[in-house]
């Protein structure tokens, strides 16, 4: 278990790596060109499904916005007063994003048939950040509070 000011830095932290990737992935999706890939060709493929967006929105704009409201909560849950509603809007955006991510990797898996690393990578940063917050609220509950 971990303190809620280091699971706070922690979320802080993969936030604005999260941040680096979507932007990453979001001025990728916007130039004519390959996409540089470590894996190989899997995010061009991707980027040219129609699962690139959703809703007419560019799916790496919507992780933009996912991961700075996380570390905007996470600048809110440092201050005293609005601390016990940040966290439960953490929880809250944190789990729409995992359940997202989840729902983009079954696409890349079992209908597109191809990976993007950066959105894989995105969803590991995801899965991280819930995970900070969940071992945080576990804690809390173990100690009674």
């Amino acid at each position: 278990m971990i303190s809620s000011q280091k699971s706070n830095r922690i979320i802080f932290i993969l936030s604005l790596l999260g941040l680096l990737v979507a932007a990453y992935l979001f001025y990728e999706y916007n130039i004519t060109g390959p996409i540089f890939c470590p894996t190989g060709q899997g995010c061009d493929i991707v980027r040219a499904s129609t699962y690139s967006s959703f809703l007419g929105i560019s799916t790496p704009l919507l992780g933009i916005f996912f991961y700075l409201v996380m570390a905007i909560l996470s600048v809110i849950h440092s201050h005293d007063l609005p601390k016990r509603l940040a966290r439960k809007m953490q929880v809250l955006v944190g789990v729409s994003g995992v359940a997202f991510g989840i729902y983009l990797t079954y696409l890349e898996a079992f209908v597109i048939g191809a990976f993007c690393f950066w959105c894989v990578l995105s969803f590991i940063i995801s899965v991280l950040i819930l995970l900070a917050i969940v071992l945080v609220g576990r804690k809390k509950h173990d100690n009674g509070n």
